[in-house]
């Protein structure tokens, strides 16, 4: 939007502009600056007047306001995310209108959730004894080009709608490529990219056990549901999740860093200078749709000839970018939030102010052998190097040393409400609310898709024992582990009476884009 102050000052009539020497274009700036606000409040304030994420993009409603159009509705919001809760308002009625169907269920799944469920009923999932005398439903209407012949036995017996129970090894199991003219053809998106696949074999042996595409019969499951058990019960609807991609999803935009930034890179990142600071802000950061950019490339920063240069020099600061090589600043400071680095390396010396902060990232390696580092809700996958360090509800999956010759921890800090390995000396440092559990990721690779994302299978010690209660690490902003658990709660609403909902993470899911 432009300033409204070029605008009143081409208002004016051209003899005033002439014989101006700056002071009214000066004053006109003044008085722009203040409309400029005025109309941003006024959009704000028609913006706020609608709960749902606009169409093309523009304001939506500030988040605070969601419970009292909530209140309206009657609608229990169980949604940690912003976007989440904005589809649990501008669907209610929709969604109360189709309660118990199939269709709505799967709705209310991707929209708490914000990622794709493929759903499986556990009835059907169930060895039944075979009736008699009842007709079978075509084989077409599974996605087969033609229906079963019924000689020779063998062949009859592949018939999709028979409720035969032991596998047929001569045939092959699982999803494959598909049209969408194709009856029984599903469509799935994962990180963008839609895939549209049907299932083949329905009683031949799993390509994939336990996946989404295993759709093999089984004596029914009395144990407590949870992600790896109790699935396979007539009272239960399986909901096979896609893992969060957490910041590599497959598909973000990326963009060379250099010292002066190109076309490409300002049409994806804000450089917003202020006073001894420059910011380098994703356009996406803040938003209901964020989404990491990635950055190629070293960057170097305050470079000096002796390699150790002023902490006070300058500040750095980067936000919802993914760096994916060496930062590397002999001078100044670095400030990172939600971000995913290889490595980050400071020079200068100061063990009073940090001269490494960082909130919600995941980082490979950090260094700061002669300072200060301070942490939060930040995952570390490899080495840490820093004479002295306060963190708050990270993780740390190596030791932390206080320089590179030994492993002596650092001489000084606090570590609270994180995890630490348990080889992890206390040195210095004072620990508080700690936990030793290692926890399990989905992937532990930096730059692979869902590294550093907690697994279910890690201890509550870590999936819950933030300050606030959440999770601790690199995703805590996006409530990656609360997601599943929230998708489970709304649909106890929505569900038939008896029925319970089971969230199942499955990593095959991603590989729907191969196939």
């Amino acid at each position: 939007m432009p300033n409204q102050a070029d605008q009143l000052y081409d208002i004016v009539p051209a003899l005033y502009r002439n014989r101006d020497n700056g002071d009214l274009h000066k004053y006109f700036r003044g008085t722009g600056s203040l409309l400029d606000q005025v109309l941003a409040t006024l959009h704000q304030k028609q913006a706020d007047n609608f709960p749902d994420s606009p169409l093309d993009g523009s304001l939506s409603s500030q988040e605070w306001l969601l419970p009292y159009f909530a209140d309206l509705l009657d609608v229990k919001l169980v949604s940690p995310l912003a976007k989440g809760k904005r589809e649990e308002i501008a669907n209610a009625v929709r969604w109360r209108q189709s309660k118990g169907t199939l269709q709505v269920i799967e709705d209310i799944a991707e929209a708490i959730g914000q990622l794709e469920i493929i759903i499986q009923e556990g009835w059907q999932r169930v060895a039944v004894t075979p009736r008699l005398n009842l007709p079978e439903i075509p084989a077409t209407a599974y996605g087969y080009s033609q229906d079963a012949p019924d000689e020779p036995p063998s062949m009859a017996a592949k018939h999709p709608g028979l409720p035969a129970v032991t596998p047929d090894f001569r045939c092959p199991s699982g999803a494959v490529s598909s049209t969408t003219a194709n009856p029984a053809a599903q469509q799935t998106t994962v990180d963008g990219e839609t895939s549209v696949w049907r299932q083949s074999s329905f009683h031949g042996a799993p390509c994939h056990p336990d996946q989404f595409d295993d759709v093999s019969p089984r004596t029914v499951d009395f144990r407590t549901s949870n992600w790896r058990q109790g699935h396979y019960h007539p009272d239960k609807i399986m909901l096979y999740m896609v893992p969060p991609a957490g910041f590599f999803q497959t598909n973000i935009v990326s963009v060379n860093w250099s010292e002066e930034p190109s076309d490409a890179f300002l049409s994806v990142i804000d450089v917003i200078e202020e006073e001894g600071k420059t910011i380098f802000r994703n356009k996406t950061f803040g938003t209901d749709d964020f989404t990491p950019v990635r950055v190629r490339k070293v960057i170097k920063l305050g470079q000096v000839d002796d390699g150790v240069g002023d902490a006070d020099f300058y500040t750095w600061r980067f936000e919802g970018l993914v760096l994916e090589n060496t930062v590397e600043a002999d001078s100044g400071r670095v400030e990172l939030e939600a971000c995913a680095v290889r490595k980050i390396e400071v020079h200068s010396i100061d063990d009073e102010l940090p001269v490494i902060s960082a909130k919600n990232c995941l980082i490979k390696r950090l260094q700061a052998a002669r300072s200060l580092s301070q942490l939060e809700y930040c995952t570390l996958l490899d080495k840490v190097v820093s004479e002295v360090i306060n963190a708050s509800d990270c993780i740390f999956l190596n030791i932390i040393k206080k320089d590179h010759p030994s492993d002596a921890p650092p001489e000084d800090g606090c570590i609270r409400y994180s995890s630490v390995p348990l080889s992890q000396a206390k040195g210095g440092m004072s620990f508080s609310k700690i936990t030793r559990d290692k926890p399990t990721f989905f992937a532990e690779s930096f730059g692979e898709r869902s590294c550093a994302v907690l697994h279910p299978a890690t201890s509550t010690a870590i999936r819950y024992g933030s300050a606030d209660g959440g999770e601790m690490g690199a995703f805590h902003f996006q409530y990656l582990s609360l997601l599943p658990e929230a998708v489970a709660n709304k649909l106890v609403d929505y569900l038939p009476l008896g029925l319970e909902a089971v969230v199942i993470p499955d990593e095959g899911l991603t590989e729907l884009l191969t196939i």
